[in-house]
């Protein structure tokens, strides 16, 4: 009886233990991308809740920041988020085409780029406008590839 209890035991942790470990090896694609300096990349939802929701994402600090006349505050936001837009172009989504993936992220990408710059160049017009411009590209990315 000690016996049965004893091997029994010893399946259901060698059962435990299958679990744990296939549980490790099976995290998806994307979780395991790093960057150049070897640390993981962001995913699509990180870079759109950092990027795009609240005032502590970036597009937030960015515009307030740039309102004040707090342009070191803007340019380092602005930095973080013309990162996500060089990052984004390089993910693959997992709703829609990705034909119609490349372009869009593209865009989002240099649109990134022109808030980056605008705060470079201490311009409020222009950072003001380059961020309106990433406000109006959001739909036509999330009805082909969010659903939305």
């Amino acid at each position: 009886m000690v016996q049965k209890w004893l091997r029994a035991s010893l399946f259901a942790a060698a059962g435990v233990l299958a679990v744990v470990l296939s549980f490790g090896a099976t995290t998806s694609a994307e979780d395991k991308k790093t960057d150049k300096k070897g640390e993981k990349e962001p995913t699509i939802k990180e870079i759109m809740v950092k990027g795009h929701k609240g005032v502590d994402a970036y597009l937030s600090k960015i515009g307030a920041s740039a309102k004040g006349g707090k342009w070191e505050d803007a340019q380092e936001a602005a930095k973080g988020l013309a990162y996500f837009g060089e990052t984004l172009v390089k993910l693959e989504p997992a709703k829609g085409d990705k034909k119609s993936w490349e372009p869009l992220a593209k865009q989002y990408a240099d649109e990134t780029k022109a808030v980056l710059k605008a705060t470079e160049d201490k311009d409020a017009k222009a950072t003001a406008a380059a961020l309106g411009a990433i406000g109006k590209s959001c739909m036509p990315c999330h009805k082909a590839h969010k659903g939305k």
